[in-house]
């Protein structure tokens, strides 16, 4: 009987002790006889937690219950919480027999960069827009060469007379444009008034 006590003289000067530390801070909550809450952080931060200790009917002759399920953690993956809850009672393991819900506190609100690391979902949208925002920059730079330089399209009988045309080094073949006179004047429906035996010269006839 003795021993219990003791144990609720403790509790009740440590609760007296963590009422009159944080008198007036709003991160502060007391739900519960032997329930206190603290945020660390504000709303909206991607690093921001509360944490819930729990005193136990022997606390603090043994370690109490640490939760990270209250509603404000929400954006914290499940390995992230379970990180900062195990870092907490490795705290508390090393304090028992001594008031240690203030500490616990003091622990989180001074290593919450280290508590919580950046999220994995996070990291993937970071990649994931990443990845669209270059995809909708290449699209935009093809539509905008497409539509500065529109393509000419070309009968077939005009690209088979512009390859005639070329050589190989892309000039003009001399000659290009002699036409034979027989071709010509069979082509025109010319009638000769005797057998032509030679074309003895050529005429040039523009393209």
């Amino acid at each position: 009987m003795a021993e219990s006590n003791e144990v609720a003289e403790l509790q009740q000067e440590e609760n007296e002790v963590l009422l009159s530390i944080y008198e007036g801070d709003d991160c502060f909550k007391n739900p519960e006889p032997l329930t206190f809450q603290y945020k660390i952080g504000e709303a909206g931060q991607s690093n921001s937690f509360l944490v819930e200790v729990k005193w136990t009917q022997n606390y603090p002759e043994e370690i109490p219950e640490v939760s990270m399920d209250s509603f404000f953690n929400n954006h914290l993956s499940h390995s992230t919480k379970s990180a900062i809850k195990t870092a907490l009672l490795n705290e508390a393991s090393s304090l028992i027999g001594s008031p240690m819900t203030y500490t616990l506190f003091e622990y989180a609100k001074e290593n919450q960069d280290e508590l919580v690391v950046k999220e994995p979902e996070e990291e993937e949208q970071e990649e994931c827009e990443a990845r669209e925002s270059a995809g909708a920059t290449g699209e935009g730079a093809v539509t905008s060469s497409s539509k500065s330089k529109p393509k000419v399209h070309l009968s077939k009988a005009a690209k088979r007379r512009q390859a005639d045309k070329l050589n190989s080094q892309k000039e003009l073949p001399r000659g290009h444009d002699w036409v034979d006179i027989i071709k010509h004047l069979s082509q025109t429906g010319h009638k000769s008034a005797g057998p032509i035996s030679e074309p003895t010269y050529k005429m040039d006839i523009p393209p």
